[in-house]
């Protein structure tokens, strides 16, 4: 559900608790004042509609919240963690790529690393730039493997490696990709792309296999 689809429900779902519950607050109104034309039963009727449209709408809302957060933590994977401040650096060199520059913003990057050879934000965009603006899988690939050679928080490393296990996939390179989710699967399964990573194996191992309830993995580009 996206766009005005997404606005459109969220508004008709409110606009029902609104009208059921304006609904059941007069009928209510009138039994208590022992009004004519009081019905207890369409008070219930109200309640029960009143209920329901809270529990769609909280579903909804329920919904976007978590995909907003679990987008978020894939897209802070991504930029290598959340810098304390903004890097002077690493925001040129984005503005950089943004004017379809990409190997320029490469090269800033990489200049900046040398001086900051810790900062995992800026290996992180350059595995992000070579993967979407340059569509070069192999050599995302490399950044990738180099990032998980630091010690990361156990959600930040699952998280590059699930993209790197993609990625040795988009290469044909089966056994690679398999061998490091199954790595993900056996040490990480605690986090939410170790999870991921089980369930891929699962469809791998089954193509067969129902996938209702999976969820659809989303890709940000930091």
């Amino acid at each position: 559900m996206k766009g005005m689809g997404k606005i459109a429900a969220y508004v008709s779902a409110l606009l029902l608790l609104c009208a059921f519950g304006y609904g059941y607050t007069r009928e209510h109104s009138l039994i208590l004042h022992h009004a004519a034309g009081a019905s207890r039963a369409g008070m219930i009727a109200d309640l029960g509609l009143l209920v329901l449209a809270g529990v769609v709408l909280g579903s909804m809302f329920a919904y976007d919240v978590t995909k907003f957060i679990r987008s978020r933590a894939e897209g802070w994977i991504l930029q290598g963690g959340v810098a304390t401040e903004p890097v002077p650096e690493i925001q040129e060199a984005e503005r950089i790529r943004a004017s379809g520059a990409p190997l320029d913003a490469i090269r800033l990057l990489r200049e900046y690393l040398q001086a900051n050879p810790y900062e995992l934000q800026a290996m992180a965009r350059i595995a992000e730039i070579y993967r979407y603006d340059l569509k070069n899988d192999l050599a995302a690939a490399l950044e990738y493997e180099e990032l998980l050679k630091h010690k990361l928080p156990d959600d930040q490393w699952a998280w590059a490696a699930l993209h790197l296990a993609k990625l040795y996939g988009r290469l044909n390179d089966l056994d690679k990709s398999v061998a490091l989710l199954e790595r993900i699967d056996n040490e990480y399964g605690h986090t939410i792309a170790g999870r991921r990573a089980k369930k891929a194996l699962e469809r791998m191992r089954d193509p067969e296999a129902p996938t209702v309830g999976d969820e659809a993995e989303t890709e940000e580009k930091g």
